[in-house]
């Protein structure tokens, strides 16, 4: 079992021990212990050299690449914060967490400056952006400059009167030039298990996003979980086709991996075409995903080779109906695990692979939580009945130590002495979870409290619908409408009449939508998940009122 220390000095002790192991496989390029480590205290030398220091808060926007994982790690020998920025966001969601984050330094990956250049004046904190690849450097606009390879050292004492800063009080520094000023890092400081280590955002899909601290116990301590309960050794090979801006990648898989002593499979990007083929070539045993993967994979087409892989287990399959999970498992030859996890609180529940129960519930909590369902005065409620999912830690470092710059939603979360996630859910008598809905996309109707995913898979019944979303909306009677956003399947049309047919065949009275919108593809987010907050309308010529005059015809999906 893993002792508790910092993530930093296990690395260094695992490359001690056997420097020419494989740690990491990227896309192919594998990387050992030492080259990794190697490549990290080099970036921290020149991080360091222009003036990162321990305790310092630094943005890092990239998409997954190798040099992701390194600067993750050379922020982390540095005992810098590092906050993971979401390579998708754009506009006012990227301002805000450039701005909200405090960073004094932003490492970015060029592909990304054209939309970072744009923000830059909303985050004045930032007053240095390593960059890697073209992009603000060669940027004709005054929204940064860049700055000779000789004068990178300076950057750090040239304060506002640095003849390397723009007007804008930013400075560029090109990441090949500080990965190459030769510099060594600082001597290493253990830092204690509560400092923080990161700050994540979440997905903002209810407002504003929050940063999570994480700290510096975290990683530690999601791995030992997954240790315990998933059976991982040294000789699993962990793949992820998901962005290391989310913990899902960064923590379940890459930190896993590390502490396990086992190895990473990291690929750029995720593709359903070739998903199985990454994972056979890189000899994966444990296969992370988020649930719109899982689902988007057993719509692929079957082939002779969907069982050609050692892959044995593979967790997040929520976005499979329970009724195709065994036939998921039998087309795919492997186990699936289900649980619950969040941001904040990192995995307080799941099952093994041997478990009967493993795809029918959330799973059980893990020995490392206490877990509960309450009512709305937080009362626990009886085994078997809905409220809401709270979850409190048994072990420090487990859980988030709060919500950035933000203590007053930080107590609101914790109140009463537990995390509340915002999930609606049940434990039942036999002790596992069972999830129910987002309490923000529960719908309620009429006197009744609707479930949003029953709604969902209920309408995903039907051949012609490749995806569903369903919303709640102003009603004329107060409370809410049910509102359906509908995908139809490659190559298919959609008739709203059969549609309404259909659910008042499968759905209860209350649960009938009231309208209906159909798109070419559902708003989502870099993990894919929908973002249901742009559906709640009601207006367009695309929304069609089905408690209006009969639906003829068909409406098609274009």
């Amino acid at each position: 079992m893993v002792e508790q220390e910092d993530l930093w000095s296990l690395c260094e002790g695992r490359t001690e021990e056997h420097p020419d192991r494989v740690v990491l496989d990227f896309d192919g390029r594998l990387w050992t212990w030492a080259e990794l480590i190697e490549a990290a205290e080099t970036l921290a030398g020149g991080l360091a050299s222009i003036g990162v220091q321990s305790g310092e808060v630094v943005c890092h926007m990239s998409p997954n690449h190798p040099e992701a994982v390194v600067t993750m790690l050379a922020l982390l020998r540095l005992g810098a914060v590092e906050c993971p920025v979401n390579a998708g966001l754009r506009g006012e969601q990227l301002a805000h967490v450039l701005n909200h984050s405090g960073a004094w330094a932003l490492i970015l990956d060029g592909s990304l400056a054209d939309r970072v250049a744009e923000q830059l004046p909303a985050a004045p904190d930032i007053k240095t952006v390593v960059q890697r690849g073209l992009g603000l450097a060669t940027d004709p606009t005054p929204a940064a400059r860049a700055i000779p390879a000789s004068s990178v050292p300076q950057v750090a004492a040239g304060g506002a009167g640095s003849a390397f800063q723009d007007p804008a009080g930013v400075a560029v520094a090109d990441y090949d030039d500080v990965l190459g000023t030769g510099e060594r890092p600082p001597p290493f400081r253990p830092p204690s298990p509560g400092d923080a280590m990161n700050i994540i955002y979440t997905s903002g899909t209810t407002g504003p996003a929050k940063g999570a601290v994480l700290p510096q116990a975290f990683p530690i301590e999601q791995a030992r979980i997954k240790i315990e309960q998933w059976g991982l050794t040294a000789d699993d090979v962990m793949f992820s086709a998901l962005p290391l801006y989310h913990v899902n990648a960064r923590f379940s898989t890459l930190g896993t991996a590390l502490v396990v002593d086992g190895r990473a499979a990291l690929v750029s990007r995720f593709s359903a075409s070739t998903f199985w083929d990454q994972a056979r070539s890189a000899g994966a045993t444990e296969v992370g995903v988020v649930g719109a993967v899982s689902s988007i994979l057993l719509r692929q087409e079957p082939g002779p080779a969907d069982r050609d892989h050692n892959v044995r287990m593979m967790h997040g399959a929520a976005g499979i109906p329970v009724e195709r999970r065994a036939d998921f498992e039998e087309r795919f030859g492997l186990r699936l695990v289900t649980g619950f996890a969040m941001t904040e609180t990192g995995h307080f529940s799941t099952t093994s692979p041997d478990d009967p129960m493993r795809y029918r519930a959330s799973g059980r909590p893990v020995s490392q939580y206490e877990v509960a369902v309450v009512d709305v005065d937080d009362h626990e409620v009886p085994p078997g009945t809905v409220g809401e999912l709270v979850v409190r830690p048994r072990v420090p470092g487990v859980m988030m130590t709060g919500y950035h710059r933000q203590p007053e939603v930080t107590a609101a979360a914790f109140r009463n002495g537990w995390f509340h996630t915002g999930d609606l859910a049940t434990i039942e008598p036999d002790g596992y979870i069972r999830w129910v809905d987002r309490a923000a996309d529960a719908i309620r109707r009429r006197g009744e409290m609707i479930s949003s995913t029953e709604v969902e898979r209920a309408v995903c019944e039907l051949d012609t619908v490749a995806e569903c979303a369903a919303v709640g909306v102003p009603s004329e009677l107060g409370e809410e409408e049910v509102k359906l956003v509908v995908v139809a399947e490659p190559g298919r049309s959609l008739d709203p009449a059969a549609l309404q047919r259909h659910c008042q065949r499968t759905l209860p009275d209350f649960c009938q939508p009231r309208y209906l919108e159909i798109l070419e593809e559902l708003p989502k987010g870099a993990t894919h998940k929908v973002n249901k907050h742009q559906l709640r309308h009601t207006d367009g010529p695309a929304v069609l009122d089905l408690e209006r005059p009969p639906v003829h015809g068909q409406l098609r999906d274009s």
